[in-house]
């Protein structure tokens, strides 16, 4: 008998992590194989590992698959949703790691057909390193991996993916996609433009020779985020331009009170700083977590049946797809969520 395929479709950074992560699972019973526009890549990825079998078609590659990864930056998958749909097996998962979430999942509505179940993802992981050779397969470890099911996805398939975020040791958080490319605007994408600003105005000063000779752990942390993949980067800022527009704004304002503290010196100064290092410092020990809400009811025959299919992972979807149902009812529709965050059609770009 043929085993299970899992197909990654980009075999880079993020894609040969995965590939190491599923290949070390001792009760694995499925193929892996690999598909990179970059033929070395995907010879690469083979000879780490962290696939079984590289191929050079589309066709090739998901034939059969179970499970097929996107592992490609988010307009490389809008192409491979498009491209993808004659050879996919009915019943089929599919899943992607882009940074953003909305589009995708509207790309995935459009092309692909009812038979096939896709379950958006985005693990909150990386290197400023890419390619195979920068691979871990504890790359993910304890990392968020946010979840964004489409509505036709099944639960089984949902199970499925959830099941990928545990095994490579992920958390899983099931989030609306526009709400997830709200806030990854502010915490993923806005501080990539921050790192190439930083990076772009001291290199492009006259004392730049100078001041490179004096740049130590901090200035290379602050723009470790410059020397990210490019089209990775200019796709997410393409896919998520209003909400990183959003940020940006709100950075500029923060920045303005930052330079009036220094002006008046003195006390303001020190008050910045000491509440700043509070709040991020109860951050760092304490941060915020998603917890099961008190009152839990007890299970009905439908979950039983679930945990048949996922197991245990079961009752981790009903916490999260319960928190995520609540959210929704708080943020109404888009333009709720923009009213909270302030984001008026007076603020438009």
């Amino acid at each position: 008998m043929a085993r299970s395929r899992v197909a990654i479709i980009g075999t880079g950074l993020i894609g040969a992590s995965i590939g190491l992560g599923l290949a070390a699972r001792k009760d694995r019973q499925f193929e892996i194989v690999g598909l990179d526009r970059d033929r070395m890549h995907a010879k690469e990825a083979k000879k780490t590992g962290a696939v079984d079998r590289d191929v050079s078609s589309l066709e090739e590659a998901v034939e059969g698959a179970g499970l097929i990864v996107l592992a490609v930056p988010v307009m490389g998958a809008r192409r491979i949703l498009e491209e993808i749909t004659p050879f996919l097996s009915p019943g089929a998962i599919i899943t992607d790691t882009c940074s953003t979430k909305a589009d995708i999942l509207r790309w995935a509505a459009e092309f692909l057909p009812e038979t096939v179940h896709f379950v958006g993802g985005h693990p909150m992981a990386g290197k400023e390193k890419s390619g195979p050779g920068a691979a871990s397969a504890d790359l993910f470890r304890n990392a968020t991996w946010a979840v964004t099911p489409s509505p036709r996805a099944s639960e089984q398939a949902v199970g499925v993916v959830l099941g990928l975020v545990d095994t490579l040791g992920a958390v899983p958080l099931y989030i609306d996609p526009q709400e997830h490319d709200t806030y990854a605007a502010a915490v993923s994408h806005l501080p990539i433009l921050l790192s190439v600003a930083l990076f772009r105005m001291v290199r492009d000063s006259q004392g730049w020779e100078d001041a490179s000779l004096l740049s130590g752990p901090a200035f290379r942390d602050l723009t470790r985020l410059a020397s990210g993949d490019a089209v990775m980067s200019r796709d997410i800022m393409a896919t998520n331009r209003e909400a990183v527009m959003h940020w940006l704004g709100r950075f500029e304002n923060e920045l303005a009170t930052i330079r009036k503290a220094l002006e008046l010196g003195g006390q303001p100064v020190a008050d910045l700083f000491a509440s700043t290092q509070l709040d991020r410092d109860s951050f760092i020990t304490d941060p915020p977590v998603r917890r099961r809400p008190e009152g839990t009811p007890a299970p009905s025959a439908q979950d039983a049946i679930g945990r048949l299919f996922v197991g245990g992972l079961y009752d981790k979807l009903k916490d999260v797809q319960g928190r995520a149902t609540q959210t929704q009812g708080r943020l109404g529709d888009d333009a709720e969520l923009r009213r909270k965050l302030g984001m008026t059609d007076d603020n438009r770009d």
